[in-house]
């Protein structure tokens, strides 16, 4: 993720979920959305201020103007459930990552075309590490956690529904690749999402 992608995603005026602190990148984007208490706790002083919809999972975030969404629990451990995608649109499934949590608010929204910016899957943030108090993922997760839940999202999409990865070099190959710009063009005249 970078500036330069946020800026071209802006041009289009297409509807936009920023996630975790790509809403540094986007503070235009229609949507803030991050799933952890301590990255509210930690982000707040800007994350507040953000003028679109914040939105989380995590019910012990203490922010009245941040919105949080369900999750159906798993009975028999009392974690949310993660794979695949809710038909409920009051609940998402949690993919164990944000960006995932994105895709499905967007699918429930109603968009039909959604081009993923900045999902390289490789680890790492495009912001360096975590400050203090944050803990940086397991290299591996991205590999061994985050690439599988979208992998099995792919196979039941909906009808109509389509997923685009914008992201050059990425190690997400389960979704079609296209080039950002070429796909707003064709955005523009469509409804399409972008999550980044």
């Amino acid at each position: 993720m970078s500036k330069d992608v946020a800026d071209t995603v802006r041009a289009y005026e297409v509807p936009t979920i920023a996630v975790n602190d790509t809403a540094r990148l986007a503070p235009w984007a229609h949507m803030l959305y991050a799933c952890d208490y301590t990255w509210w706790m930690h982000h707040a002083n800007w994350a507040l201020k953000f003028r679109g919809l914040k939105v989380t999972i995590d019910d012990s975030v203490p922010f009245p103007a941040v919105l949080c969404l369900r999750t159906h629990r798993d009975n028999t451990i009392g974690n949310p459930l993660v794979s695949g995608l809710e038909t409920d649109s009051e609940y998402i499934r949690t993919g164990n990552n944000s960006g995932y949590q994105a895709v499905s608010i967007a699918i429930h929204a109603g968009a039909t075309r959604i081009l993923l910016c900045g999902f390289d899957m490789a680890g790492g943030h495009w912001f360096g590490s975590h400050p203090p108090g944050l803990t940086d993922a397991d290299p591996n997760v991205h590999r061994n956690l985050f690439i599988p839940e979208f992998e099995k999202l792919a196979k039941i999409l909906p009808a109509g529904v389509e997923i685009i990865n914008c992201t050059p070099g990425s190690a997400l190959q389960c979704f079609p690749m296209g080039n950002l710009e070429e796909e707003l063009r064709r955005a523009s005249i469509g409804n399409s999402t972008t999550a980044s």
